[in-house]
């Protein structure tokens, strides 16, 4: 237990079934949670065999305050972005391109189950009051509709692109970050902020030409989205160009399509990179939901990993989802298996050496034999993902260090580590491999080539 500080006090205790009271003296140790009482007042409330009330002391900081004075002056000098209903980009607008000798499609509307009706009609009415979409009586592209409730309650209109639009649809080419980029840009964070954006897609108009492309086909006839709508195959391509212009230049801020996160080295540094960040966004006239935020948090959840000051873990929620995955009985399983501990494969040096007995059964023409060494693979892997991972940030300043390795499979790896000053080497990226090497070969000789 870390102690923070002690100080001595008076206390004064009463029963209150009999009334009696006890006066003393004693030491308080302050923690980070409930106080520690010293030995004297042990022995001074020895009297009391039951003692009814809990008596608490907190270590009290100033992080706490920050928090709620930073976020409080954000609201106050960037109100509109706080402001409930849809923004608008101010900047851009979405234009969808058809591929050569691209055909219309209309496809008929479905089926909606009768309790969701009222919902759903409620929901069509908020999007047109909101101008997301507009009636129309003619198009020669329809896409059906699909129904999503959400955990709230609520229900959520998702239009079903995959059905028509998205295969004659050119795609938006802007790459989207890796993983490994967005972690590489939180290096020396202390705290880390979450920005929710408000339907963010819904906040990008689109081009008047590309409309019609994006028409509905539901109960109560035919809308189109004035607004860029989720399922649209070029949408995140075209959502993340224009967060990546938004960011352009601030320290201390990722983005991963609707996904933003801010950090810095000391509470004010995150402080005035925020404030950057929130200028771009009311420049670009976007709003953010409050109440999805998170301000200034020693930790967060963050594209499958809880990212802290020392690094980032595996999502213990994510784990234990793999930890409780049956054993896999035909090759569809295997694949999903190995789909799930692959995200996390750069925690695990030896994640390629564990799963090459399920990767055998994957090869063609081989029968899927189902043996001890593949059930060893199995529960090896998920002991592993359930122990204590963690890569460090990138850090341009530290020293690198590469260790090369091959395998008994016939392949070479490669570890980068950081030293930490004096102390211990830790990994920020943890492997990278290169095709296989000749199994005839020996393990030593593959060595040698690794390095």
């Amino acid at each position: 237990m870390k102690i923070d500080g002690r100080f001595s006090a008076d206390f004064s205790v009463t029963d209150r079934a009999t009334g009696e009271s006890i006066q003393g003296n004693g030491t308080c140790y302050v923690t980070e949670s409930t106080n520690v009482l010293g030995l004297q007042w042990c022995i001074q409330l020895l009297a009391y065999k039951e003692l009814k009330d809990k008596y608490h002391c907190r270590l009290v900081t100033q992080e706490g305050t920050n928090r709620a004075e930073t976020v409080a002056d954000l609201k106050k000098q960037y109100a509109e972005v706080f402001k409930c209903g849809l923004g608008r980009c101010t900047k851009t607008k979405a234009k969808l391109l058809l591929k050569n000798n691209a055909v219309p499609d209309f496809k008929k509307k479905r089926p909606v189950p009768y309790a969701s009706v009222p919902h759903l009609d409620a929901e069509i009415d908020r999007l047109v009051a909101e101008e997301v979409i507009s009636p129309i009586e003619h198009s020669e592209w329809a896409a059906p509709i699909l129904v999503v409730k959400k955990k709230n309650g609520q229900i959520r209109l998702c239009a079903d692109f995959s059905t028509g639009l998205n295969d004659p649809l050119q795609l938006h080419q802007h790459p989207l970050p890796t993983a490994e980029d967005v972690f590489a840009k939180l290096n020396g964070g202390q705290f880390f902020t979450q920005i929710d954006f408000a339907e963010a897609y819904l906040q990008v108009e689109v081009e008047e030409e590309s409309k019609e492309l994006l028409t509905i086909n539901t109960h109560k006839g035919l809308y189109r989205y004035n607004r860029l709508p989720f399922g649209v195959t070029s949408a995140p391509g075209i959502f993340q160009q224009i967060m990546d212009s938004m960011i352009c230049g601030l320290e201390g801020v990722a983005a991963h399509l609707d996904d933003v996160i801010v950090t810095g080295r000391t509470f004010a540094e995150h402080r005035r990179n925020l404030e950057a960040l929130f200028g771009r966004i009311h420049e670009y006239g976007f709003r953010v939901r409050m109440e999805k935020c998170n301000f200034l948090m020693p930790q967060i959840c963050y594209l499958g990993c809880i990212i802290d000051k020392n690094g980032r873990h595996p999502d213990p929620e994510k784990i234990v989802i793999i930890r409780q995955m049956p054993v896999p009985k035909n090759v569809a399983e295997i694949r999903s298996f190995l789909g799930m501990i692959s995200y996390y494969g750069s925690f695990v040096a030896e994640m390629r050496q564990l799963r090459a007995p399920l990767d055998a059964l994957l090869k063609k023409n081989v029968p899927f034999n189902w043996n001890e060494e593949c059930e060893a693979a199995v529960t090896r892997a998920k002991e592993v993902l359930a122990s204590d991972l963690l890569l460090t940030h990138f850090d341009p300043s530290l020293e690198i260090i590469v260790a090369a390795d091959a395998s008994d499979y016939g392949r070479k790896r490669a570890v980068i580590l950081h030293r930490m000053g004096m102390g211990p080497r830790r990994k920020f990226v943890m492997q990278a491999e290169v095709s296989p090497l000749p199994r005839r070969t020996t393990v030593k000789s593959r060595k040698r080539d690794s390095h």
